[in-house]
């Protein structure tokens, strides 16, 4: 058995944020396959995983298979070398306060723990399930129903408070998310008013194995907030994933929004910086 570091291309988000041209969207995706750190084992496939969130550097995340936690060392030094913003000189680790090794770990490489922001990743069980509630005229739709990239990538941007469509993914951006291997169009939703707007947004994926979803990303158009959309758009992902046969949900947030509409805070973690 051997283990070897190898770039993986991200699976999520390649290329949304602020990308005017295909050009720089694929600059942005290129990104990523640079500096994800992936580690492989030749039965398990993939076993450890070091990653930025966004396509710039300082900050890093670690997913490991529960078997090779010995890897985290050498995952936080490829961190160290390869993430780091090289211009502030610092890293950011991100470590959930149940992970007592990479929290040894940072602590012993001389991070400092950022007590005062917390972050969370909420949980819904999914039980019962109400009804859709939406005014008339609005409907649920997916992108298996009408693969509009132009129309999905104007919602996303307006989902998250971008009115410059320049800050808006692009359709290529949004062609690429769709080869993720896990991406099914079906789980890819959005709520249409009458008019034609794609009014709120989600997309889901589901984890088979674990009988889990994640919601990523979730948004809402500006000019359509507080009138219930967000959750009617989180309920229909949810729906889907009961039919699936999942058990919970999952959203990386700890927002008031997610906490009315049922999730609950499972798990929390902390930010650890260091000066390199």
């Amino acid at each position: 058995m051997e283990l070897c570091p190898v770039l993986e291309a991200p699976l999520l988000g390649a290329g949304v944020s602020k990308q005017a041209s295909p050009e720089e969207s694929e600059e942005g995706i290129r990104f990523w396959e640079e500096h994800i750190g992936a580690w492989e084992d030749d039965e398990l496939g993939i076993v450890g995983v070091a990653h930025p969130e966004y396509p710039w550097l300082g900050e890093a995340f670690f997913q490991r298979h529960p078997r090779y936690g010995f890897l985290l060392e050498e995952m936080l030094g490829y961190a160290e070398d390869t993430l780091a913003d090289r211009e502030k000189n610092t890293l950011r680790i991100h470590v959930y306060d149940d992970d007592e090794p990479l929290q040894m770990l940072a602590q012993r490489r001389g991070y400092r723990k950022d007590v005062e922001h917390p972050e969370y990743d909420s949980e819904f069980a999914i039980k019962e399930l109400p009804q859709p509630r939406l005014p008339e005229g609005y409907v649920i739709r997916s992108m298996a129903d009408e693969n509009n990239l132009a129309l999905r990538s104007r919602a996303f941007g307006l989902g998250f408070t971008h009115r410059d469509p320049s800050e808006w993914p692009t359709v290529y951006a949004y062609e690429e998310l769709q080869k993720a291997p896990d991406y099914r169009k079906d789980q890819d939703l959005y709520i249409v008013s009458p008019e034609g707007e794609y009014v709120s947004i989600c997309i889901v994926w589901y984890d088979r194995r674990n009988r889990m979803g994640i919601f990523e990303p979730v948004g809402t158009h500006l000019d359509y907030r507080r009138r219930g959309f967000g959750r009617e758009v989180v309920m229909a992902g949810i729906r889907q994933l009961a039919a699936l046969g999942a058990e919970r949900a999952y959203v990386g947030s700890g927002q008031a929004f997610y906490e009315a509409i049922g999730f609950r805070k499972k798990y929390v973690s902390y930010t650890w910086t260091k000066k390199l």
